[in-house]
């Protein structure tokens, strides 16, 4: 073969070469969104406040129940101011009471009527009530929540002050006769409030 001939096709076949291993740019498009932000919303539960009070007669007086002494017939009541917060389109919760348990101690066979109570606390009006137990739920949701003809507001965000009130009332036994449980005492165990997102 010639050295030109050969030349061509070399040339030629290299040339092949690199047709073989390029592409061609046709027309193409692209878009990007440009996405957005995700944020969660809120839920949260705060106690701003906690009374003792001795109800047994009319008006009732304000107690320290560290020094306070129970005689039958008495009754006492705790009262627990609750600060919630919920945000979320599709939130809905339960207020719950937990962490509860029977009274305890000797004086406990004495104490009769344990009952829970929750209140709106713009009126004091009962919104749920739950009798010898700490099983007490409220279903609640963001913003206005109406139960019979009282309606609870909550906030998106705690703000120190209460939207509800846990009330837990006991009473010491009448019929308790001579010096039966005299310088007796009982325990009740703390009471957990918590607030638990529901679907």
């Amino acid at each position: 073969m010639k050295k030109s001939t050969a030349g061509i096709v070399a040339a030629v076949a290299g040339g092949a070469l690199l047709l073989g291993g390029s592409t061609f740019a046709l027309w193409s498009d692209s878009v990007k969104e440009a996405g957005g932000q995700i944020t969660a919303g809120n839920l949260d539960v705060n106690l701003v406040g906690t009374t003792w009070q001795d109800v047994s007669g009319t008006t009732p007086k304000n107690i320290d129940l560290a020094t306070f002494k129970i005689v039958p017939g008495d009754t006492i009541k705790g009262s627990f101011a609750v600060d919630l917060a919920l945000k979320g389109d599709n939130l809905n919760a339960e207020l719950r009471l937990s962490e509860n348990e029977a009274l305890q101690g000797a004086l406990a066979s004495g104490l009769v009527g344990l009952k829970y109570e929750v209140k709106d606390a713009a009126t004091g009006k009962v919104v749920a009530a739950n009798e010898n137990t700490a099983e007490a739920a409220l279903r609640l949701a963001p913003g206005a929540n109406t139960f019979g003809d009282v309606t609870v507001n909550i906030p998106a965000s705690l703000g120190g002050n209460a939207e509800l009130l846990v009330d837990v009332t006991v009473t010491f036994d009448p019929a308790t006769s001579a010096r039966d449980l005299t310088e007796t005492t009982a325990t009740l165990a703390s009471t957990g409030i918590e607030l638990v997102q529901v679907r």
